[in-house]
């Protein structure tokens, strides 16, 4: 879990980097199909704002700094977690495919994760190079230090064998190699003085390689055993309490030391982020800050390192547990600390966990942080105002209209969205067209679609659901659509787009949603007309999931597998004559059995209020569950035998094996399902459902 507004809600290992979505993995991600961003979810929006990942805003303030959009052109393969999102929602791995897409079979890591023992195995090849180049080197002394570099290092490996170091070298050369790697397997076996001193030792031998590595590798065992009472027994970061300082000092020593010594070495690059290092170990954050938004600013991030930055910032300053409020830097920096603050963070209950803990008085005295970048802080600003203070009129004043460019960057992007939901949320008269005017120029990836949503939220709260489905409509996201005809559309509508859609993909899912919603709502007069417009042809059976293989079910769907049923057609055609027939309702309940129906339809669940799909349900009523069948035909005068000990029969299977109900309808006590299991037996004793029953559940 990741921590949410200011306060750890987790500790997190030191050397622990890459944070960790609030959604399970396993359980995939479920979005709110709106444009409000205000509480942390898995389904990340392309406009900047509070309940994105951090890592998401960074970068798109990282790449809006450097003046560029994103790199990428298209979009990313999803993973299965992401099949929901469509082309409107992102996540942080998506982000990353799409900016450094990796082989089919790699794995994305991240090097701030590495421990002491993930490096052993990869400075072999370098030591052996190195041997190779060393002068006055006989060979029997190189391969009796080779055979030693691959047994150092015992306390990584569990089948660990004491080191047998040689005893024949003679050399100058080789006494250097050697004392390295005794310096070496102290390090990797915690023995902090005896790999100090040696390192030490060896930072002025006439081996080049062995005096720059020793010097490199002092800095290394300075800040390994700054933290060695850092971590608990589990490995988890306990604080800055539990660090060296002192040997933070000596760390920084020697590192200044290697720069200055070699500031082009072979080991320049990792120095450099053992720089940063040392700040974060040091708590010296102010500084720290200064650099990440230094190396923001003078690199693009539209690279593999450029994403491992801002991954390494998200871990080692947004949210290091030792920090109470992120502060210093750059104006980057601060703006992504302070949008994580604006989260209200919702509890699995739907209750409000934690509410915003930036305030308008913090805000204010962060003025002169942001003096260079007057726009962004206005950004930051208008996203407390509309998520924190509700203040909707001051988003306008804060942001002007710019919906007429050719093209926007990720801040300019997310000015004109948040001024968009302000718009909204005023109930503005001119909200519809500022979208379609913001349409031209949200040429980026995700932009559009995400356009396109603010659009369609506003034609369905103004009553233009029609007006989607259009000839030349603005709105061109199949997702979108879908959900308007899943939840909102009523049947004139789902007729006309069943007639008439964009695609055959959408004209079939009219058509089901039509033929559904008839049956399990009693308009059995309207689904006999409409059943006939399912193509003869229609592909059977529904494995493989395309939306005309669900319009054909009605057609070829099963009907019976031991209660005698005619075809579909014929039970609604007696239906439309007798609502109350008890075999044709219970034949239909034997459709809705036999072709996976029980339990909630998806298109039978409202979305909350503020989604797509939850402002307007067109087509009134509730399904007719199974459970509510067999209850009317329990009740029916004119039932017959046959009829009335298949509806016992099946009353009391609605709760095989669970125990739970799964028929819908009321649930009903055990002691209810005893009385209609006695009264099949009493009653109905040479019935086959009284003999098949042998128990009540």
């Amino acid at each position: 879990m990741r921590r949410v507004g200011w306060k750890w809600v987790v500790g997190a290992g030191l050397l622990a980097s890459s944070s960790v979505a609030l959604a399970c993995s396993d359980i995939g991600c479920e979005m709110s199909w709106n444009l409000f961003s205000g509480s942390y979810s898995c389904a990340n929006r392309i406009a900047i704002g509070p309940g994105n990942d951090s890592r998401v805003n960074l970068f798109l303030l990282a790449s809006d700094s450097a003046g560029q959009g994103l790199a990428a052109t298209s979009y990313p393969k999803a993973e299965w977690e992401e099949e929901g999102f469509g082309q409107v929602f992102l996540d942080w791995q998506m982000l990353q495919n799409a900016i450094a897409p990796l082989p089919d079979d790699a794995e994305r890591g991240y090097s701030g994760v590495m421990s002491r023992c993930d490096h052993l195995d990869a400075g072999a090849v370098a030591f052996n190079e190195a041997l190779g180049a060393a002068k006055g080197l006989p060979a029997e002394e190189k391969a009796a230090l080779i055979a030693t570099r691959g047994s150092i290092g015992q306390s990584c490996k569990s089948d660990a064998v004491p080191v047998q170091w040689p005893t024949a070298i003679k050399s100058s050369a080789g006494w250097a190699f050697l004392g390295y790697l005794r310096a070496s397997d102290a390090f990797y076996a915690d023995n902090w003085d005896e790999a100090r001193n040696g390192f030490s030792a060896l930072r002025g031998a006439k081996e080049p390689w062995v005096a720059e590595t020793a010097a490199y590798m002092l800095v290394r065992t300075e800040m390994a055993a700054s933290q060695n009472k850092a971590l608990d027994e589990y490995g988890y970061y306990t604080g800055l309490k539990g660090i060296d300082q002192a040997a933070v000092a000596r760390a920084a020593q020697a590192l200044g030391d290697y720069r200055k010594a070699y500031p082009q070495g072979r080991y320049a690059a990792s120095a450099a982020g053992f720089e940063r290092r040392v700040l974060w170990l040091a708590g010296n954050f102010d500084a720290l800050g200064r650099q990440y938004e230094s190396m923001l600013t003078a690199r693009p991030v539209q690279d593999a390192q450029g994403l491992e930055l801002v991954q390494e910032i998200d871990n080692k300053f947004l949210f290091n547990p030792d920090i109470e409020k992120p502060h210093g830097g750059g104006p980057m920096v601060l703006a992504a600390a302070d949008l994580v603050a604006m989260r209200t963070v919702i509890d699995e209950s739907g209750e409000v966990f934690e509410k915003p803990s930036l305030t308008a008085e913090d805000l204010a005295s962060q003025q002169l942080a942001f003096a260079t970048r007057p726009d962004l802080y206005a950004f930051v600003q208008a996203n407390h105002a509309f998520y924190v203070a509700k203040d909707y009129r001051r988003v306008l004043a804060l942001l002007p209209d710019d919906s007429h460019r050719p093209s926007y960057t990720p801040l300019a992007f997310s000015r004109q969205v948040l001024r968009g939901q302000a718009l909204a949320a005023l109930g503005d008269r001119n909200e519809a067209g500022f979208w379609r005017d913001l349409l031209n120029g949200a040429t980026g990836l995700w932009q559009r679609p995400m356009v396109e949503l603010g659009l369609t939220l506003n034609y369905e709260r103004h009553g233009r659901l029609a007006e989607v489905f259009a000839a030349g409509s603005p709105v061109t996201r199949f997702e979108l659509r879908d959900i308007l005809l899943t939840h909102s559309a009523g049947a004139g509508l789902l007729r006309q787009v069943a007639g008439g859609g964009a695609s055959a993909k959408e004209r079939d899912r009219a058509l089901y949603l039509l033929l559904y919603k008839q049956l399990s709502r009693g308009l059995y007069g309207d689904f006999l007309g409409d059943l006939a417009k399912v193509p003869t042809d229609a592909p059977w059976p529904a494995g493989e999931g395309t939306e005309a293989a669900q319009a054909a079910l009605f057609s070829k769907g099963k009907v019976s597998d031991g209660f005698a049923c005619g075809a579909l057609g014929s039970t609604a055609r007696t239906l439309a004559s007798n609502a109350a027939d008890p075999r044709a309702l219970l034949c239909l309940g034997e459709f809705w059995r036999l072709n996976g129906y029980d339990g909630p339809q998806e298109q039978d669940r409202n979305p909350p209020a503020a989604d797509l799909g939850g402002a307007v349900q067109e087509f009134a009523g509730a399904p007719l569950t199974r459970g509510a069948i067999y209850a009317r035909v329990l009740a029916s005068k004119s039932a017959g035998g046959e009829e009335r000990a298949y509806a016992l029969y099946r009353s009391v299977m609605c709760y095989a094996p669970s125990g739970y109900d799964g028929c819908g309808g009321t649930e009903v006590s055990v002691a209810q399902r005893k009385a209609w299991f006695n009264q099949l037996k009493a009653q109905f004793p040479k019935s086959p459902w009284a003999k098949k029953l042998r128990y009540y559940w």
